[in-house]
C-alpha cells in the first residue's frame, strides 16, 4: 500500500509497507530515531564503543521478527521514518521467533541483556492486561535530521485512518515524553506511567479510541 501525502518540505511524502527483504532498512532508520532515547540510553549508554552498530544490530533483529510473522511494517518514501504495528492478538512475539532473534539481541545488550529482557517483561504484564483487542504500534521513529517535519503523522495515519473506519482501538508505549504531544494529536491519551524496574526511565503507556467519521 502507499499513500502520497503533502510533506512539509514541499511536494508528496509517499508511505510504504515494507517489504520482506528491509529489515535492514528498517532497523537503520529506527536505530538513528532512537539514538537518544531515553530507555535506550540506558540499556545502551552513548559512551558505549560501538553504540551505533548495537542499536542497529537490535532494530534489524526486531523489524526482521515483524516482518517473518507478516505484521505491517511501514516506511516513507526516503527512508526516513519507519513504523512497526502489530494486528489484534498478535503484538506478543512467540518463543521461536525469541530463540531466532535471540544471538543479535546478546551482541547489541551485551552484559546488560538481562536488564532489557527483565525490562521487556515488565512491558508486557501491563500490555497483557489490555483490553479490549487493539492494534499495537511496537515501534515508530524518525531520523534525527528530519524529526518535527510530519513525518510520525504521516506514518501513523496510513494505520489509524482505517482503525477509525473500523472502529478498532490502539495502543503504545512511549519511552520518550516528547513524543507524547504527537501521540496525544493523533489521539492517544496517557492511561498509565511505570518506572523501567523501579529505578530506570519513565514509560507512558497510551490507548486511542476509534474517532467517528464526521
Amino acid at each position: 500500500m502507499v499513500r502520497e501525502t503533502v510533506s512539509p518540505r514541499g511536494g508528496f511524502q509517499a508511505v510504504r509497507a515494507a517489504r520482506g527483504d528491509e529489515a535492514a532498512l528498517l532497523g537503520k532508520v529506527l536505530a538513528d530515531a532512537f539514538a537518544e532515547d531515553p530507555v535506550f540510553a540506558w540499556l545502551i549508554p552513548p559512551q558505549v564503543r560501538g553504540r551505533d552498530n548495537r542499536l542497529r544490530r537490535f532494530f534489524t533483529s526486531m523489524s526482521r521478527g515483524y516482518l517473518r510473522q507478516g505484521k505491517p511494517c511501514y516506511l516513507t518514501g526516503d527512508a526516513s521514518a519507519a513504523a512497526l504495528w502489530a494486528p489484534p492478538g498478535a503484538w506478543a512475539m512467540p518463543i521461536s521467533q525469541i530463540l531466532l532473534e535471540a544471538a543479535p539481541s546478546g551482541l547489541a545488550f551485551r552484559h546488560r541483556l538481562p536488564r532489557a529482557l527483565r525490562t521487556q517483561l515488565q512491558i508486557e504484564r501491563l500490555h497483557a492486561g489490555q483490553s479490549p483487542p487493539h492494534w499495537y504500534l511496537g515501534y515508530l521513529g524518525t531520523r534525527r535530521g528530519r524529526q518535527g517535519q510530519g513525518l510520525g503523522t504521516q506514518l501513523l495515519r496510513e494505520v489509524l485512518d482505517g482503525l477509525d473506519t473500523d472502529g478498532v482501538p490502539a495502543y503504545l508505549e512511549s519511552s520518550n515524553e516528547r513524543n507524547l504531544p504527537l501521540y496525544a494529536r493523533n489521539g492517544f491519551r496517557v492511561i498509565g506511567e511505570l518506572r523501567a524496574l523501579a529505578h530506570g526511565p519513565t514509560i507512558w503507556r497510551m490507548w486511542r479510541e476509534p474517532r467517528p467519521h464526521t
